[in-house]
């Protein structure tokens, strides 16, 4: 098992880092520019994991962790899921259960919706669902809607890892953000006359993060080959690579607003996207305690 991405893996993940770059940074979470779900679209991402692309699960973790790092729509996941197992290449809202029903998030647009009901992956028809609402994640979009749903099951033993193993990737690039984010300040706010970087309180944070985040992506990037090759083992190693991924953006995103101090707290800085996003996505194909025990 090669574990080091090959070079047409780095082309897509630096592509899709650039572009990103561009054209979606971290500022315009606060309010997404119009069309840009199109240009997702054009550049491929709902459809990159459509049956014909031939693409592995290890490519796809590389690229939605640079997705995820630019806190890129969370229906993006849904769509690729749904592109993989039902062929769809359109949008679909991200779906989690509630109460019979089901919170969806970034429905605009969407005609149907998919998440994990009962551990086993589904979508279902939204038909029409309320006007969607501002989430505690400001770069996503909350809907509500009322049971009883229909929902059409995905029989596949992989397509709810497959799930998880995207959203693992979308966890690690929000921690990746946090820590690029709490690095930089820390080298431009000053106190005492230099830079608070300098202070080993606020060195031990940065490399706590960056370990963190070390530690989360190696994981990450061995479920997905695991999930490739076919290992015994690899149900396993996704759910490990989620739980890391979900800590590590939890615990990146908290360290974030700490470096930044007051300024930190406030909404009109950005750390707070970072962890609100770890939150979210802490929800979407949770590892389960049982799974990890299991092993």
């Amino acid at each position: 098992m090669d574990l080091t991405p090959n070079d047409e893996q780095t082309v897509f993940q630096t592509a899709t880092a650039d572009w990103c770059r561009d054209n979606m940074p971290l500022e315009a979470a606060r309010a997404r520019p119009a069309g840009l779900w199109q240009q997702l679209e054009a550049m491929g991402w709902t459809g990159m994991t459509a049956p014909g692309m031939d693409l592995d699960h290890a490519t796809e973790a590389l690229v939605f962790a640079e997705l995820g790092r630019f806190l890129a729509p969370v229906a993006l996941l849904s769509s690729a899921v749904a592109a993989r197992w039902t062929g769809a290449t359109v949008k679909v809202a991200l779906a989690l259960p509630a109460d019979g029903g089901a919170r969806l998030f970034d429905g605009e647009g969407a005609t149907h919706a998919l998440g994990l009901f009962g551990g086993a992956l589904g979508h279902f028809e939204i038909g029409e669902a309320p006007p969607s609402a501002p989430s505690l994640d400001q770069s996503a979009t909350l809907t509500r809607i009322a049971g009883p749903l229909t929902i059409v099951a995905i029989d596949h033993p992989h397509a709810a890892l497959h799930l998880q193993i995207l959203a693992a990737a979308y966890a690690i690039g929000a921690a990746d953000a946090a820590r690029d984010m709490a690095a930089a300040y820390a080298q431009v706010r000053e106190q005492f006359e230099r830079p608070i970087g300098w202070f080993q309180a606020i060195k031990h944070l940065c490399a706590d993060m960056a370990v963190r985040c070390a530690v989360a992506r190696s994981q990450l990037y061995y479920a997905a080959c695991a999930l490739d090759a076919g290992d015994a083992g690899a149900a396993f190693h996704v759910a490990a690579a989620k739980r890391l991924a979900d800590q590590a953006a939890l615990d990146n995103g908290r360290a974030n607003i700490q470096i930044h101090g007051g300024i930190g707290m406030t909404d009109e800085a950005y750390p707070h996207f970072c962890l609100k996003r770890a939150h979210l996505l802490q929800h979407v194909a949770p590892a389960e305690r049982t799974a990890l025990l299991a092993a």
